[in-house]
């Protein structure tokens, strides 16, 4: 009988255990979801166009409309029309919550050194379909079907394609070498180096630390929503594997993605290619996540936009 009471006892202990366990997975992959959604919620911020350059340059944009997936994208064209016309197309991948019309000062300042540009609206932001952002892996589909696009149209007469993103749109940029394209050179700004690295950075902003403790709910749900081998995609990996340039280039006081972790540049030492350039933004109020982009006046950051031509004039056939 005592035999048999402690197998009973075991039997009863072993079932709840298992019953906390399939509890704590339910509600981990619960609180995930939640905390996963209200981060990669839909954008629908608004640009106010009121000066007078950049009311010239939106309303001389070709509108274009493709998918990714099964969601319509709008696309902006913006042809150089001056005599020093470099004839490349730079495509320009957003960050997370921005749209196309964030980046306006900049895609002036490149238009003005000669470049025509493409920008975009990615799921689930602005003029694009999606009832969300969906993730950060979102934004490689999103670019591999802005790049099929330009592509089936001829580059719309361009001899080269340059990439430059910021933030997840720089990790996208960097993770575009894996694909079958002609890509002359990357700009990649602020880029966080992988989609866990990027998820993490944003979930602490909404639980702390508590995100490190559902690391592995979170990675199982992008991989449920986007495949592991997307999700594994890393941008220093696809830079080593890479012969085309890229420029690296980040804030030393960037609190979204720091320096030191989460960010492409951390992995500087792990980076093997020849053809990388870094460039740190060190000023102050122009050396954080985005307002390195951007001078005190609310333009462009002309110092920062020097180099990146620099940078592309050196890496393209003009």
């Amino acid at each position: 009988m005592t035999a048999i009471k402690k197998k009973s006892k075991l039997k009863r202990i072993s079932v709840i255990i298992v019953a906390v366990l399939l509890i704590f997975i339910t509600v981990s992959m619960v609180v995930t979801k939640i905390v996963y959604d209200s981060v990669f919620v839909r954008y629908d911020g608004t640009i106010s166009v009121t000066e007078e350059p950049l009311k010239q340059i939106v309303s001389n944009r070709e509108n274009k409309v493709y998918y990714s997936g099964e969601n319509k994208l709008s696309g902006y064209l913006y042809r150089c029309e001056s005599s020093n016309d470099n004839n490349t197309l730079v495509v320009v991948a957003p960050g997370h919550n921005s749209s196309a019309d964030n980046y306006l000062w900049q895609i002036k300042s490149l238009l003005d050194y000669g470049w025509s540009v493409f920008a975009f609206d990615s799921t689930g932001s602005c003029n694009s379909e999606g009832d969300s952002q969906m993730g950060f892996p979102q934004i490689l589909s999103d670019l591999d079907s802005t790049i099929k696009y330009i592509e089936k149209n001829d580059r719309f007469g361009y001899n080269e394609i340059v990439l430059f993103g910021h933030s997840k749109g720089g990790y996208a940029a960097c993770c575009a070498l894996s694909y079958d394209y002609d890509i002359s050179a990357v700009v990649s700004v602020s880029g966080v180096n992988s989609a866990m690295e990027g998820v993490i950075g944003l979930s602490t902003q909404h639980v702390g630390f508590l995100a490190y403790g559902n690391y592995g709910f979170l990675w199982l749900y992008q991989a449920m929503l986007f495949g592991s081998d997307t999700l594994n995609m890393c941008a220093d990996e696809e830079i080593s594997q890479s012969n085309v340039p890229v420029m690296v280039i980040h804030g030393n006081n960037d609190e979204l993605i720091p320096m030191d972790k989460f960010s492409i540049i951390s992995y500087s030492d792990e980076i093997e290619s020849d053809n990388v350039t870094y460039y740190v933004c060190d000023k102050d109020d122009q050396n954080g996540h985005t307002n390195l982009l951007f001078d005190k006046d609310g333009t462009a950051n002309d110092e920062l936009m020097e180099e990146i031509n620099t940078f592309l004039e050196q890496n393209t056939d003009n």
